[in-house]
């Protein structure tokens, strides 16, 4: 909701800034240059940046799944090594009973709590 009070006013912004400012301006770069509107350009580096905050946001989201991956991984093997450790257990001590408890919401992996 906090992103929808910074963004819509930005945009709202922008759009104004665009239909207001029509007027074709002699723009340039080093040695080249064009006619454009100052709202056409404004339109423009707002894209252009809007598309590069989206590739670093896609390259951090997987880095963290990478992440999560290598912990789902690592609850898999120990939970082999657990059901090892119990077997053994189970076969040096027949007379003791092992109890183990399920693990309840509150220990849910990364992956699973980006689903929530």
């Amino acid at each position: 909701m906090i992103r929808l009070t910074v963004v819509i006013p930005f945009l709202l912004a922008l759009v104004i800034f665009s239909a207001s400012n029509q007027d074709p301006l002699d723009m340039w770069l080093l040695t080249y240059s064009w006619k454009c509107s100052a709202g056409v350009l404004a339109l423009i580096v707002a894209a252009i940046s809007f598309i590069m905050g989206a590739f670093c946001l896609w390259v951090a989201e997987l880095v963290q799944r990478r992440r999560a991956r290598k912990a789902e991984q690592r609850i898999k093997e120990l939970e082999v090594q657990l059901a090892q450790v119990q077997a053994a257990s189970a076969v040096a001590a027949p007379g003791v009973v092992h109890t183990q408890t399920v693990a309840g919401p509150a220990s849910l992996s990364p992956v699973q709590e980006d689903r929530l």
